[in-house]
């Protein structure tokens, strides 16, 4: 089945909504299941913040693996955000982060599962040091949404320049 994005009826208008690959069609980069060491709800441990560049890293390893450094900064903010809104946010005990590609996109998902909050956007005020997560998301990525009860996945297109 080929790579489709079909809007939804979901809890937020701000996503696009179900994403539908055919797992033929994807590359696996990795897939890690990381356990959180801070308690949930509380502020993020000195180790569990040092997990978003870990994965940053590992992605922009398998960019230059698929020379497809051109999304390296896109990607890396993306890892970056949806890593450290898992560990702030999610009610699991762990975060599962995967980054794979198609023929013509990278596909970053995050899950922190174990609660019924699915994650929302929000608009923060100008002097507010939080809330911008997900607007950056939907700005910097070409597709995005939430499913399976809080997993957030995003798209990045390679474009024709690489």
């Amino acid at each position: 089945m080929p790579l489709a994005v079909v809007q939804s009826d979901a809890p937020t208008t701000h996503h696009i909504g179900q994403l539908t690959i055919g797992q033929s069609d994807i590359e696996l980069g990795f897939q890690v299941s990381v356990c959180r060491t801070g308690r949930v709800g509380e502020p993020m441990s000195v180790q569990d913040r040092t997990w978003a560049g870990l994965m940053r890293r590992i992605g922009l390893v398998h960019l230059r693996i698929w020379q497809w450094e051109v999304l390296a900064d896109r990607v890396d903010l993306l890892l970056s955000e949806l890593v450290t809104n898992g560990f702030q946010h999610g009610q699991g005990e762990t975060v599962d982060v995967r980054l794979w590609r198609t023929g013509g996109h990278v596909g970053i998902e995050v899950a922190s599962g174990g609660g019924p909050q699915v994650p929302c956007p929000r608009v923060p005020g100008l002097f507010d040091e939080s809330g911008r997560g997900l607007g950056l998301v939907a700005a910097v990525a070409d597709a995005w949404g939430i499913a399976d009860g809080g997993r957030i996945w995003c798209l990045v297109a390679r474009g024709e320049s690489t």
